[in-house]
């Protein structure tokens, strides 16, 4: 026990930014990685970490336990741990940790051609497979996938994720959380991902679901982007503070 709370409150090296600010040490002979829990939008800046229960990290455990079990490419979990305060508690996840792995946008800045449009099929195909498997994921984004240096491709943090019997409005969710995520990273930073990519992507999970989705999502392209315009303006705003 001593040895996780030394970890969790001074780990031997923290990942760069990033909710939770994640940190890896040793623990029992393996190296993991601790994500804490934080509240998401207007409600983070009046809790914070502090949460009334443990359901979150339970389920986050459970869902991700539940996908490896199945075979599907998921960062084994180790566990969470619960920090007790006088009335909530803090939250922290630990999987282990892959040395030698990159998340999806490291992975599409420096791909070829071919390489990215692979790897867009094999996210679809993994996404499809999730969903069959009975695990909704409405959060995703383009840092939850990590190729390793054999091509290796995992999938990571499933906070938020639950099981359910996923249907194809569920996908389509899905897939606009994902879009979301590339088009903001590119109006922060750089675009990871062109619309070759995006295409073949939808067609591969059209292939497989027989689910025509490509066109009933170009429809809505134009609203869905007009509606995520305010909330990326405000991201620039806060990053380039950041930076600043």
């Amino acid at each position: 026990m001593g040895e996780l709370v030394a970890g969790i409150r001074k780990p031997a090296r923290t990942f760069p930014g990033g909710r939770g600010a994640p940190g890896i040490f040793e623990l029992g002979g393996r190296t993991v990685v601790c994500r804490q829990y934080l509240h998401g939008g207007w409600l983070r800046g009046v809790t914070g970490g502090n949460f009334l229960g443990e359901e979150r990290a339970l389920r986050e455990f459970e869902v991700t336990a539940y996908l490896e079990e199945r075979g599907f490419p998921v960062i084994s979990p180790v566990g969470y741990a619960v920090e007790k305060q006088a009335s909530s508690r803090k939250l922290y996840f630990l999987s282990l940790f892959l040395p030698d792995a990159r998340d999806l946008v490291a992975y599409f800045s420096s791909a070829g051609v071919r390489e990215r449009l692979r790897m867009a099929k094999r996210l679809a195909a993994a996404l499809f497979e999730m969903g069959r498997l009975g695990v909704y994921h409405p959060d995703l984004h383009l840092r939850n996938v990590l190729v390793t240096s054999k091509g290796d491709f995992f999938l990571l943090d499933f906070d938020r994720a639950y099981r359910k019997e996923v249907t194809s409005v569920d996908y389509e969710r899905m897939f606009w959380r994902l879009d979301r995520f590339v088009r903001k990273y590119a109006s922060l930073f750089s675009r990871p991902v062109d619309d070759r990519e995006r295409l073949i992507f939808l067609r591969t999970y059209e292939r497989l679901s027989g689910d025509r989705i490509t066109e009933r999502m170009a429809q809505k392209r134009d609203q869905m982007h007009r509606t995520s315009k305010l909330g990326w303006t405000i991201d620039r705003l806060i990053y380039k503070r950041k930076r600043t």
